[in-house]
């Protein structure tokens, strides 16, 4: 398994260095090392069981990449007239027009585009599988989230240097000239750099309360070891702040607070059990997030989220978009949102290509229509409900650390859950991989299925009833 383990850790933390892995031969690369990793951890798995008891998402998730995949058949032309009679019609178009009978024609304008997006999306799924499994181990789900933590402090230290230094490109790009003055990392787009730390941030804020010793004076506190420790991490999560409030972008900061406060409303049946210190630590955050949101105005910020720039509008793109899913109900296949959308544009008439609908949920219902969206979009929000309950019901005497990573796992996935509603995070791999990952540690947290090590709980049980009879 030592294979397994380090191959999971070099996927995560390398898929957002070069330039997030938008580019298609990059997450393919991938697709194929996760797809790799997920036969070799069932081919050498030592437990009777390796897939999760997640069975909530076995369904929906069969029916939706079964669906979708029929996208990339080849079809007989009168089953594509009634399934599609507008693709159908412009089958017949092409035809009349190069006088070659097009025979082999499948539902999706482009299905090389659609079988290699369905291709990476199943090795999320199987990846899930593996992560998950890993994480059952307490100990390889805090290197997991260490792997993230740091990838997220480097790349936050890059932002801030890029951030200070207005010329500077990201990497080798330096033509670029979008989004110069702000932080970037290794991702050319100010808006899913703040996705990235919006999924991270939050969980390195549950390992830090979860390390932080039980409610004690403020004396006490200064004369602990633990409080360096927790200094060093409360030092690392103002970084991460401090680049997602200068990529300045708008629905990345408000997804940051939602994540927060999603935190907080989760994590507040335990707050009164965590230092002084480590409360005004959450405090301040909340202050710093407010202050930055008052300093840009709040009054115009609804505005500026349905605007891509001064010119153009996402409130254009939606508009011109929902034509595409009345003419195709059915869907049009996965990543074929730009091919067809340049039939339908009817506000963009400069030479600029609308290669997303920056709306994920809109982008996805087109790509594969209402049967597809319901299934994957019913399963997630079934997934994280139940796993909201489980989360309510996690002992935190016991095991501290898994409900303070579970907490920061569904912050960050809520962090993104807000954002994708003014952007594509989804489409651009790296983010949907760190998506998968806190899906996985969320799933994990929460199981019954944890492997402590010999004495763990029997240790921790007696620890807690020491400390309840010196209180």
């Amino acid at each position: 398994m030592a294979f397994v383990k380090g191959f999971s850790f070099f996927i995560i933390a390398t898929i957002p260095i070069l330039f997030a892995a938008v580019q298609p031969w990059v997450w393919s690369l991938y697709s194929l090392s996760m797809i790799a990793a997920f036969i070799s951890c069932l081919w050498l798995r030592q437990e009777n069981r390796f897939f999760s008891n997640e069975k909530t998402i076995y369904i929906p998730a069969a029916f939706f990449f079964t669906y979708t995949i029929l996208f990339c058949v080849p079809l007989p032309a009168d089953i594509i007239s009634f399934l599609s009679p507008v693709r159908f019609e412009s089958i017949s178009t092409a035809q009349k027009l190069t006088g070659i009978v097009l025979e082999g024609s499948t539902l999706s304008y482009s299905s090389l585009k659609a079988f290699t997006w369905w291709v990476f999306m199943l090795s999320l799924c199987l990846f899930f599988f593996v992560l998950r499994y890993l994480s059952t181990d307490r100990k390889m789900l805090i290197i997991i989230m260490f792997v993230m933590f740091g990838l997220g402090i480097i790349e936050a230290v890059y932002g801030l240097i890029q951030a200070l230094v207005p010329s500077m490109g990201v990497l080798w790009v330096d033509y670029v000239r979008d989004y110069m003055g702000n932080a970037r990392g290794t991702f050319i787009n100010r808006n899913h750099f703040a996705g990235f730390l919006e999924l991270i941030w939050p969980l390195v804020l549950g390992f830090t309360l979860a390390k932080t010793e039980r409610k004690q004076s403020l004396k006490k506190a200064l004369a602990s070891d633990m409080l360096n420790r927790q200094a060093l991490m409360a030092l690392c999560i103002v970084v991460l702040l401090l680049a997602l409030l200068l990529t300045r972008s708008r629905a990345g900061i408000t997804g940051g607070l939602i994540g927060l406060l999603t935190f907080w409303y989760l994590a507040r049946p335990n707050i009164r059990r965590i230092a002084l210190h480590t409360r005004l630590l959450m405090g301040g955050i909340v202050v710093v997030l407010s202050i930055y949101c008052l300093t840009i105005g709040i009054g115009p910020i609804f505005e500026r989220f349905l605007s891509i720039d001064k010119y153009n509008s996402r409130i254009d793109i939606w508009r011109d978009s929902l034509p595409i899913l009345k003419d195709h109900p059915l869907g049009i296949g996965l990543r074929n949102y730009e091919t067809v959308f340049q039939i339908y544009n009817q506000s963009f008439f400069s030479d600029k290509i609308v290669t997303y609908s920056h709306n994920d949920y809109l982008q996805l219902l087109i790509e594969t229509g209402w049967i597809g969206f319901f299934f994957l979009i019913g399963g997630f929000v079934f997934f994280m409900g139940k796993n909201f309950l489980l989360i309510r019901r996690l002992d935190t005497k016991c095991d501290p650390v898994r409900f303070f990573l579970a907490t920061g796992a569904f912050s960050g996935i809520m962090s993104l859950v807000f954002h994708s509603f003014f952007d594509f995070n989804l489409q651009i791999p790296a983010n949907c991989l760190y998506f998968v990952v806190l899906m996985a540690i969320l799933s994990s947290c929460t199981s019954e299925q944890v492997k402590y090590p010999p004495g763990f709980k029997n240790t921790m049980i007696k620890k807690t009833l020491l400390t309840d009879m010196r209180i």
